[in-house]
């Protein structure tokens, strides 16, 4: 019995010196002008779209890319701050931009041999772009050189509401959670959640947003951890390791993610 309490109270005092350790605290916020937030890249340069002009500011300086005829700014990925992908849904088509927001390349989808509607699109390894085919209801590794896919995964049967990626990993958000896949199509993972609200990825750790919290998870989904959700009213939040920013009301709140691996 003795060594059970001892057990108990050890258990009890570990997961308590757990929470303590695990909180956000606010360290910064500045005003906005966007329209939509889209995040920091790893040299704490800022994106943000204003009027569907999509901005960085960088040293004082401020570079902009636009084009009218492809409607309304869809998805932006900033995981290659070399190579930007920008998403436009209307038009089906990626446009890929260098540092300074000159476009590299782009894919119409609408004119490729092997037509496809595109819902999703992120930055892969190498040549590829993750898309999610709506007309397949596939997740599928396109090569935007060759304008071939390279690989897919089994068509889904859920309908797919939310699309997060990395250079070898995607996230797919359902009614009821996650699905990750690699890049050969497979599932390797699953999170069951059906109250997430939004949710984004860096590297392999991610943060769900739900009504009432944030959830964090590292690279193994079995350990997370919980943090109340700051009393301020938020859809747009990015998070790049160490910190989360949270655009609200025309404000940029910066906040230090502190938990027991820091």
């Amino acid at each position: 019995m003795k060594t059970g309490l001892f057990l108990l109270v050890l258990n009890l005092l570990t997961l308590a010196s757990f929470a303590q350790s695990s909180s956000l605290k606010m360290v910064n916020r500045q005003p906005m002008e966007a329209d939509h937030f889209w995040g920091v890249d790893p040299y704490d340069q800022f994106y943000f779209s204003k009027n569907n002009v999509f901005y960085k500011t960088e040293n004082g300086k401020k570079f902009q890319f636009q084009d009218l005829q492809l409607g309304a700014l869809e998805k932006v990925d900033l995981l290659n701050p070399l190579r930007l992908l920008l998403f436009y849904k209307e038009a089906n088509t990626i446009v890929l931009l260098d540092n300074r927001l000159n476009e590299i390349d782009r894919v119409n989808f609408n004119f490729i041999a092997d037509v496809k509607t595109v819902d999703f699109a992120g930055i892969s390894k190498d040549n590829l772009l993750w898309i999610f085919n709506a007309d397949l209801q596939q997740l599928e590794l396109f090569n935007y050189q060759l304008l071939r896919t390279n690989n897919s995964s089994l068509p889904f049967s859920k309908e797919i509401i939310n699309f997060k990626s990395n250079y070898n990993f995607a996230w797919l958000q359902h009614a009821d959670g996650l699905l990750k896949y690699n890049i050969n199509g497979s599932l390797v993972d699953t999170i069951l959640l059906d109250n997430i609200f939004s949710f984004t990825v860096f590297k392999n750790q991610i943060i769900i947003q739900t009504d009432d919290y944030l959830e964090f998870f590292e690279e193994s989904t079995t350990k997370t951890i919980r943090f109340k959700k700051p009393e301020i009213s938020f859809d747009q939040f990015y998070f790049n390791g160490e910190n989360l920013y949270i655009y609200s009301g025309k404000v940029l709140y910066t906040y230090k993610i502190n938990t027991a691996n820091n």
